[in-house]
């Protein structure tokens, strides 16, 4: 297995986040970018969830619209604080997924890869993921 190509890029807000009665934080945010060279809208939601070391667990998924298409990703990731003060200086998770539906010709090769990705939220709720191919 090896790490391919950079297939996307998008930067955006967080626009909600809720505490849930299980007690994890679920976070929606929207944005912009790119994905495999088609300007993308993203939106995404997930559940995230501190553990006893001082990490967070999280799941979600993303829809992504395009001229070109749309497609559904979900995958999950492993996220620590950033900076001083906890999560109050932002958050860089490690990411893992695969794409669930492709509605593209031009993202049709999607379907044939598990993504890994970086995932990092600055202080000011402002978000920003690159995404690569794993291949196998």
């Amino acid at each position: 297995m090896a790490l391919g190509e950079l297939v996307g890029e998008a930067r955006g807000r967080i626009t909600t986040m809720r505490v849930l009665p299980d007690g994890k934080m679920e976070v929606s945010q929207q944005g912009t970018g790119k994905l495999l060279g088609s300007e993308i809208s993203d939106a995404a939601t997930y559940w995230t969830v501190m553990r006893p070391n001082g990490t967070a667990y999280g799941e979600g998924q993303q829809a992504i619209m395009s001229s070109d298409g749309s497609a559904v990703w979900k995958g999950s990731g492993v996220g620590k604080p950033t900076g001083q003060g906890g999560g109050g200086g932002g958050w860089k998770y490690s990411v893992v997924g695969a794409f669930q539906t492709v509605a593209s010709q031009k993202w049709g090769r999607l379907f044939d890869v598990c993504t890994v990705e970086e995932y990092e939220v600055d202080q000011n709720q402002n978000y920003h993921w690159k995404m690569w191919e794993w291949k196998y």
